[in-house]
């Protein structure tokens, strides 16, 4: 796998370390979740639990990128959501964001967001935090749609809610991580997202409407814990689910917007026995 192509969620609430995730071959490590509250940035309940004090967790992050983590990103949205700006200007939270990376040592931002919010807003956002510093990365973390089965793919955050569409279509976003799991509906060449076949034809699809310069990871649960809608509860589960995962990688990792196997997430693929990880790292 090229390095960095192997991104994995990591829980604040859970008990893996940074270091311990990349010790294991993940190398795009994302924090699940951080915090934005008008221009007040943190960290989800307050604590990242594995390195629970400031110095911890700078020092956990220093020695995961010492043993191979390329990107380590601060994730905010998710089921909980994390994401309330309110109507903070995007230049006050841009500045206290970029502020709080540089801090802890993460590398960039994803945005995992599960409500209807304001588009227009969130690009602005991405803009400026781009500007105060054009290193970090940028990446979102869409679920998938369709109007109907067998048309294009749409990416949204939850129901019909296109809050990333601006951002990506300004080209905002370096990577963007696909949630293709937990909705039944969408069908491309044949496939749902119940069905393996789904993992390379909704890349090959959603290069269609995504900017070329923006890379396209499809995300899937590390088991079948993960997801309540999956492949690991379709009509391949089974003992070579797993084989089956990094065939379908495989089939796509040499395409130029290949931009790696995201999943949810590095805690499910332990408790597992890390079956995820040891199937797809040696893809290349």
């Amino acid at each position: 796998m090229k390095p960095g192509f192997m991104i994995g969620y990591l829980e604040s609430w859970g008990n893996i370390t940074f270091t311990e995730a990349a010790a294991q071959g993940y190398d795009t490590l994302i924090m699940a979740f951080g915090s934005i509250d008008g221009a007040n940035i943190g960290i989800y309940n307050g604590i990242f639990n594995p390195s629970p004090t400031p110095d911890e967790l700078i020092a956990d992050i220093k020695n995961a990128k010492a043993r191979g983590a390329k990107n380590l990103l601060f994730s905010v949205g998710g089921k909980n959501n994390t994401y309330t700006p309110g109507d903070t200007p995007v230049g006050d939270i841009a500045r206290s964001l970029v502020n709080f990376l540089r801090r802890y040592g993460f590398t960039g931002v994803d945005f995992d967001l599960e409500i209807n919010c304001n588009a227009n807003y969130l690009c602005q956002l991405c803009r400026e935090i781009k500007k105060r510093d054009s290193s970090l990365m940028l990446t979102a973390a869409p679920q998938i749609n369709q109007t109907e089965q067998g048309g294009d793919l749409f990416l949204v955050a939850g129901g019909n809610h296109r809050v990333y569409d601006l951002a990506i279509k300004s080209r905002l976003f370096d990577r963007l991580l696909i949630q293709a799991y937990n909705n039944p509906w969408p069908e491309i060449s044949g496939y749902n997202e119940t069905e393996l076949g789904f993992i390379q034809a909704a890349f090959k699809n959603l290069k269609r409407t995504i900017p070329k310069e923006t890379l396209i990871a499809i995300g899937q649960p590390a088991c079948i814990k993960g997801a309540g809608t999956s492949i690991f509860n379709g009509p391949n589960a089974g003992d070579n689910i797993y084989q089956g995962i990094s065939k379908q990688y495989q089939m796509i990792c040499d395409d130029p917007q290949f931009g790696g196997i995201m999943e949810w997430s590095i805690n499910w693929d332990k408790a597992a026995g890390y079956p995820f990880i040891d199937a797809v790292k040696n893809i290349n």
